[in-house]
C-alpha cells in the first residue's frame, strides 16, 4: 500500500480519535509536538508540525460543522471557546462570548443546577434547560458535560442540542391532553346531574300510573295502558341507574362506605325482591344460608345489596324453567355468594364479554334488553372489595357465578342453621317479618295511593328510628320503593290490615 495512504489513514484515524475524547471528556492533549521533537530529526519535526496543523484544521472544521452548540469552558464557567453555530443560533459575536460566563447564557433559575453538575463527582452529566439569545428569546436546550483538558489546563466540555421543537411538541400535548380531560370531566359532570334530574319527573310518572292502575272505576283497556306507563317508567329508571352508576366511575368517583350490619337481613330483603321476578316466571327460587355464616359483618351494604340483586336477576332472566338457588356460606376465611340457575348457560368464548360495558350476549331466544352495564358495574364494585367475579357454565344445562367477600370484619355470633326458602313458600314470603301496628301501615297505604315515592323512602327513615323493632319492615318497604314497586308494597300493608 502506497506510504503516503498509510499516512493519511493514520492522521484520519488521529482526528477521529481526538472527537471522541473530546465527547466523552477523556481528552488529555491533541499532540505534544515537543514531546516528538526529542526522538525525530528536525525533518520528521517539520512533518509532525505539518500534520498538526492539518489534524487542528480539520478538527476545528468538524468543530464548525456540528449543528449542536459546543462550549469550551473552565472550572468558573467562564467561555474559553465555541463553535460557529453558537453565533448563529444565539446571536453573539466570538468577542462577546469569549468575555462571558457559560452560565450568562441561561435563565437564573437554571443556573444552579448546572452548577451542580460541574463538579468532578456529579452523577448526572446531562440536564434541560434553556438558553437566552441576545434578543431575549428563549431556546430549550438538553446539554451533556464531560470534564477533559485544554491547553494543559482542566476545563469543561458543554454539547448543547436545540430541543425547542420536541417541547412545544410536549407542551401542546399536555394542553390537548388537559383539554381532553377537561371536557370529559365536564361530559361527566353534566351527564351525573342530568340522570338525577331525570329521576324527579319519572318518579312522578310512576307514582301516577300506579294510582291509576289501581283505580277500579278505569276500563280494562285503561288499566292495561297505565300497566305499561308503568313498566316502562320502572325500565327507564333501571336504566337511568346504571347510567347514573356508570358516569361516577368514568369520573373515579365510585366509593364504597363500609360500616356495620345484618347480613341475615340484607339476604333476606334480596331474596324477597328476587321473589317476585321468580313467581312472574313461574320458576323455583331457594336461599340456602349455611349456619356458620357470621351475623354482623363490616362491608357496603348498599352496593353488595346491588351487586347480588344484579347477579340474581340476570339468572332469573336466563332461566325458562328450572330453578334459581342463591347459596351462601364460608370457605376458609372468606364469605362466599354463589348464584346457580337452569338456565341456556353462556358460551365460553362470550363469558369474557359479559363484563365489558354497553354490552350483551347475542344469540339466544331470551329479550336483550337493558343498557349492558349491570355485571360491569357489578365486577368494579367486587372489585373494589378486594374480589372478583367468576362465572362457569355449560351449554343448555345452566350457569354458576361467585365471587368471596375477603379480609372482612365479623362478628363471633352465627347466623340460625341452614336457612333455605323457596318458591313453594312465596305466598307466606313476609310471614318471617315483623309488620309494625295497622295505624302505621294506613299511613304506607295512604303514600303508596299518593305516588309518593320519596315520601315513602323519608317515612321508613323516621320510623326505623322511631320504631327500631320492625327496622327489617322498613328495610324491606325501602328496597321496594327503591325499585318503584307501589303497586306491591300496597297490596303487601292491605294484606297485613285485612283491607
Amino acid at each position: 500500500m502506497d506510504p503516503s495512504i498509510i499516512e493519511l489513514t493514520k492522521k484520519l484515524e488521529r482526528t477521529e480519535a481526538i472527537l471522541t475524547a473530546l465527547y466523552q471528556g477523556e481528552l488529555d492533549a491533541i499532540v505534544r509536538a515537543s514531546d516528538i521533537a526529542l526522538i525525530r530529526n528536525e525533518s520528521s519535526v517539520r512533518n509532525t508540525e505539518y500534520a498538526l496543523e492539518e489534524t487542528r484544521n480539520n478538527f476545528q472544521l468538524l468543530f464548525n460543522s456540528l449543528e449542536d452548540l459546543l462550549f469550551i469552558i473552565d472550572n468558573n464557567g467562564n467561555i474559553i471557546h465555541h463553535n460557529i453555530a453558537v453565533e448563529q443560533y444565539l446571536g453573539y459575536e466570538s468577542d462577546e462570548l469569549t468575555k462571558m460566563n457559560f452560565l450568562q447564557l441561561h435563565r437564573q433559575e437554571d443556573r444552579s443546577q448546572l452548577q451542580k453538575l460541574m463538579t468532578p463527582n456529579a452523577k448526572e452529566k446531562l440536564v434541560q434547560n434553556r438558553l437566552l439569545k441576545k434578543n431575549g428569546d428563549l431556546i430549550y436546550a438538553e446539554t451533556r458535560l464531560s470534564q477533559g483538558a485544554w491547553s494543559k489546563k482542566v476545563v469543561w466540555f458543554a454539547i448543547v442540542r436545540d430541543i425547542t421543537i420536541r417541547k412545544q411538541a410536549e407542551f401542546e400535548m399536555k394542553a390537548a391532553q388537559k383539554a381532553a380531560e377537561d371536557a370529559n370531566k365536564a361530559k361527566t359532570e353534566f351527564f351525573a346531574k342530568m340522570t338525577h334530574e331525570l329521576r324527579t319527573p319519572l318518579n312522578g310518572i310512576l307514582g301516577y300510573s300506579q294510582m291509576l292502575i289501581g283505580d277500579k272505576s278505569l276500563k280494562p283497556s285503561n288499566q292495561k295502558a297505565a300497566t305499561i306507563i308503568h313498566s316502562s317508567g320502572e325500565y327507564l329508571l333501571s336504566l337511568i341507574n346504571d347510567l347514573l352508576d356508570f358516569s361516577k366511575i368514568e369520573a373515579q368517583q365510585m366509593k364504597l362506605y363500609s360500616e356495620s350490619f345484618d347480613l341475615q337481613q340484607m339476604i333476606q330483603h334480596v331474596s324477597e325482591l328476587t321473589i317476585i321476578g321468580a313467581q312472574k316466571k313461574n320458576i323455583t327460587y331457594s336461599t340456602h344460608v349455611h349456619e356458620d355464616i357470621p351475623k354482623i359483618i363490616v362491608a357496603d351494604e348498599k352496593r353488595l345489596r346491588q351487586v347480588l340483586l344484579n347477579i340474581l336477576s340476570n339468572a332469573i332472566k336466563f332461566t325458562e324453567k328450572g330453578q334459581v338457588c342463591f347459596h351462601v356460606y364460608l370457605i376458609d376465611s372468606r364469605l362466599r355468594f354463589e348464584v346457580k340457575d337452569t338456565g341456556c348457560g353462556i358460551p365460553e368464548d362470550k363469558q369474557f364479554s359479559l363484563f365489558q360495558p354497553f354490552h350483551s350476549i347475542k344469540g339466544t331466544d331470551i329479550n336483550d334488553e337493558g343498557t349492558g352495564l349491570g355485571l360491569y358495574i357489578s365486577r368494579i364494585l367486587v372489585r373494589m372489595m378486594g374480589s372478583d367475579i367468576n362465572i362457569k357454565s355449560v351449554i343448555n344445562k345452566g350457569t354458576t357465578v361467585w365471587f368471596d367477600l375477603p379480609d372482612i370484619l365479623l362478628s363471633g355470633e352465627t347466623q340460625k342453621p341452614d336457612i333455605k326458602r323457596s318458591h313453594s313458600d312465596t305466598g307466606n314470603q313476609n310471614t318471617d317479618i315483623p309488620f309494625p301496628p295497622d295505624r302505621v301501615l294506613h299511613e304506607l297505604i295512604e303514600f303508596t295511593m299518593a305516588g309518593d315515592v320519596s315520601g315513602i323512602m323519608e317515612w321508613t327513615d323516621i320510623q326505623s328510628k322511631k320504631l327500631p323493632t320492625f327496622k327489617l319492615f322498613f328495610q324491606m318497604i325501602r328496597d321496594l320503593a327503591s325499585k318503584l314497586h307501589l303497586t306491591e308494597i300496597q297490596r303487601i300493608a292491605e294484606k297485613k290490615t285485612g283491607q
